[in-house]
């Protein structure tokens, strides 16, 4: 990851569109409510947030301290385990505008691992984001006298490659199949919903979800009741890392820096598992998770 400052950042000045589009990694996340300020998701969280040139967006959270699923499978979890993951995990993803002095304006989350942020329109009052010194920090209003603050650092570009990369855009989820032993599911449904944006720069961020999923009863995504973790562990999926492409600019591989599903975390993946073929603006992901379970998802490229 590099630590360079951004190009063109203006220290101690409101972002402009040139500005924020990059990837950022998590630094800290805290949060103020009712006087008291706390870690949001531990003491050392981890995440990427990615803002492409083109005005899309994707954003996942997690803590490090969570542990694998016993059983290895993501939908055999115990309630203490879905309790964990659906507290530790978050992700969002959608489409954001700038203002005419090229600040971040708003934000549309299209969809997110908590339901209750589903198609939803961030303003001015609910998220403000500034720079210094190649940092990001974001504020988040989440209720009254209740904020997030999200601090990353700059990562790399997020924009058009300079060389030949096939896969690197941002990607609309059309489709998703699993052929399992048992037979064929969907797993998020039949119209399923979410991003992968593979950035310019080597990461990569998936959001996936079933949407129409109900807003969880509480209002709070760290009140949830075992039926509503069951739900979001079982019917939502976020993993970032990195990825590489061949001189052809084929996808070669990536690695899984983390994922709401911690059994996934520090893997790599080469074509014998995973293959991402792109004709046009469609884009065909092929994993085989190597017990077997085939899962088959269909993208369309978002300009």
């Amino acid at each position: 990851m590099s630590s360079e400052k951004p190009p063109g950042k203006k220290t101690g000045q409101q972002i402009t569109a040139s500005q924020v589009a990059g990837v950022w990694r998590l630094r800290s996340a805290r949060r103020t409510a009712y006087g008291s300020t706390s870690d949001w998701f531990g003491a050392h969280p981890d995440g990427l947030l990615i803002f492409t040139d083109d005005l899309h967006f994707t954003e996942a959270v997690t803590r490090t301290d969570l542990p694998p699923v016993v059983s290895g499978d993501r939908l055999s979890a115990t309630p203490q385990e879905n309790r964990a993951l659906a507290q530790g995990t978050l992700g969002c993803y959608g489409t954001y505008t700038t203002g005419e002095d090229g600040s971040l304006a708003s934000q549309h989350v299209l969809g997110s691992t908590f339901p209750d942020w589903n198609n939803t329109e961030r303003g001015a009052d609910d998220v403000h984001v500034t720079v210094s010194d190649g940092r990001l920090s974001q504020v988040l209003r989440l209720g009254d006298d209740d904020t997030v603050t999200l601090t990353w650092e700059y990562a790399g570009t997020a924009g058009a490659p300079t060389t030949a990369n096939q896969v690197a855009a941002a990607w609309r989820l059309d489709s998703a199949r699993a052929d399992t032993p048992g037979g064929t599911v969907q797993p998020f449904g039949p119209e399923p919903g979410g991003y992968l944006i593979f950035a310019d720069s080597g990461y990569f961020t998936d959001v996936l979800h079933r949407p129409g999923l109900p807003a969880l009863a509480s209002g709070d995504r760290l009140e949830g009741t075992d039926e509503e973790n069951e739900r979001t562990v079982r019917d939502t999926l976020v993993v970032f890392g990195t990825y590489t492409v061949d001189d052809a600019g084929v996808f070669k591989d990536e690695q899984v820096l983390r994922s709401s599903f911690p059994n996934w975390n520090g893997m790599r993946r080469d074509t014998s598992s995973l293959t991402e073929t792109v004709h046009g603006d469609t884009m065909t992901e092929h994993l085989d998770d190597g017990n077997g379970v085939v899962i088959s998802l269909t993208f369309s490229r978002q300009k």
